[in-house]
């Protein structure tokens, strides 16, 4: 007769392992990452950095999530100003009747762009992959 043997694997607390895993890496990452994002940010106004006011980009380490939740990390940049800079279209108006564009901002820094988040995720994302990997392992 054959031997016989069965082995049962717990799915519901590894996907749970993997989860936290993934959630302290992403916060150990959220800083770099920001880091990276605020390269591409536009500087105007506010204290003194790189030539200019960080206060756009300050705003992403006040206003993100200080941690991963359910494998999700939301960075927010959050100033009266923050929208527009985003899309990269000049602002007309006053702020009850306020439109925007056609016409296209001029960032004063030579790395700065509109969509910062998307054109950084493009440039870094698969580090960002590769370092998030690389600090899960460690957690599991």
């Amino acid at each position: 007769m054959p031997a016989k043997i069965t082995i049962n694997i717990d799915k519901t607390a590894g996907k749970s392992r993997i989860l936290e895993a993934c959630d302290q890496a992403l916060t150990d990452l959220r800083d770099p990452i920001i880091d990276d994002i605020n390269r591409h940010v536009p500087i105007s106004g506010g204290i003194s950095q790189d030539g200019g006011g960080g206060d756009l980009r300050e705003s992403a380490k006040l206003h993100s999530d200080q941690e991963a939740q359910a494998g999700k990390l939301t960075i927010r940049w959050d100033t009266p100003y923050a929208q527009y800079q985003h899309g990269g279209l000049v602002m007309h108006g006053s702020p009850k009747n306020r439109t925007y564009g056609p016409d296209e901002l001029h960032y004063t820094n030579s790395m700065a762009r509109k969509e910062w988040d998307n054109y950084a995720k493009q440039q870094y994302g698969d580090e960002w992959g590769a370092q998030i990997d690389k600090r899960m392992t460690r957690y599991l």
